[in-house]
């Protein structure tokens, strides 16, 4: 194989493929590589740790075809140091050994050859649908914050994908708060019901981002039994679906909440920020009390007491409630509105919060007993 790049189009493919893939590999040396193949749309590199991989393609002069797998650490850090404005010749002898060129700098890397390291199934595109790649990373980023970490129970380490009824939603969960996502606008071949894991979604917001995509750039997302896969362009990303019942999230919504008031989102932050200096750091309460008029909020640990309060429109009887203060922080942050509404039932009831403008989203918090 020989392949001739500029600096820039080579170091941005890696970046795209490098970024999500674990750096728990070692057990599988072949897993520290990356695969480079020639093709006729460039060259299509390709990054994996067996739960999820990136293909991408680079644009680049092919003088010779062929394929390789190198250490992508390595590698990056080879293609990081060359000159900028210096051209890139790379070229793979029979034995795999992987020459790089630029200027007067020369590197040579031992491969392996493409059939050592492990098959990528194509993304499947027979049940598949497009949505805009700004209204993902949204959608993604206003629930994925709910999901859990490294649960033992694998199906709430990602969020539960539905379509029916021409709904599509997203739901995340770890036991102790939910958050809900939909959207009435995206049309599917066929209702369906997956676990994406967070890792890839993860990636995919840090993706889009980077990308800055518009509103017309979409993301096509082919599903199957066990996979899923999301392509834009030239890049594809691919991984497993979580195995599991998702929990049945729609019995712990209250059904017809006692009471409603508007709070003012950056006003409760700083104010929950500033209690969250005193609460006890490995099991810290805030208290909300709501009183006419007035919302006081409390915290205490064994050397430190914080209140504080904010005017509000309250005129229901006084009502106190206790949360982690880390979950309501959380949805302040990333629901979007001046202006949310705390759905109250009773001290020991989860409190739902939704957005005044964003009628779609919805979130749960369960209470911490004083």
């Amino acid at each position: 194989m020989k392949i001739n790049s500029n600096k820039e189009n080579l170091l941005k493919g890696l970046q795209t493929i490098q970024t999500g893939v674990s750096s728990k590999t070692g057990t599988i040396p072949i897993l520290q590589n990356f695969l480079m193949e020639t093709k006729k749309e460039g060259l299509k590199i390709v990054f994996t740790d067996l739960e999820m991989a990136i293909k991408h393609f680079i644009k680049v002069d092919i003088e010779k075809e062929g394929s390789v797998t190198v250490p992508i650490k390595k590698f990056m850090e080879i293609v990081h140091t060359l000159e900028n404005n210096k051209d890139i010749s790379i070229t793979v002898d029979s034995a795999n050994k992987t020459t790089i060129n630029s200027g007067k700098s020369k590197f040579k890397v031992g491969g392996l050859p493409k059939a050592d390291y492990p098959v990528i199934p194509d993304m499947d595109e027979s049940n598949s649908f497009k949505i805009s790649a700004p209204v993902l990373a949204e959608m993604i980023e206003k629930t994925i914050f709910s999901a859990s970490n490294e649960d033992e129970r694998h199906f709430l380490n990602g969020l539960l994908w539905t379509a029916e009824k021409k709904i599509f939603s997203m739901v995340a969960t770890d036991g102790r708060r939910l958050a809900i996502n939909k959207h009435n606008d995206i049309k599917v071949k066929q209702d369906f019901k997956i676990i994406v894991p967070s890792k890839i979604l993860n990636e995919l917001v840090k993706f889009i981002k980077a990308s800055d995509f518009s509103d017309k750039d979409e993301f096509l997302i082919g599903l199957s039994s066990n996979q899923i896969g999301f392509k834009i362009n030239k890049t594809v990303f691919v991984s497993r679906l979580i195995e599991g019942n998702f929990p049945a999230y729609e019995q712990i919504i209250p059904k017809s909440p006692e009471t409603s008031v508007d709070l003012d989102t950056q006003k409760l932050l700083d104010i929950t920020k500033r209690a969250v200096i005193c609460s006890n750091e490995r099991n810290g309460v805030v208290k909300y009390e709501f009183k006419k008029n007035i919302l006081i909020v409390k915290s205490s640990s064994q050397n430190m007491d914080f209140e504080d309060e904010m005017d509000i429109d309250y005129k229901e009887k006084d009502f106190q409630i206790n949360f982690n203060p880390k979950y309501i922080m959380d949805i302040l942050k990333s629901i979007g509105d001046k202006k949310i509404v705390f759905k109250l039932t009773s001290s020991s009831t989860p409190i739902i919060i939704e957005s005044l403008k964003n009628k779609d989203l919805l979130y749960i918090v369960m209470p911490l007993r004083s």
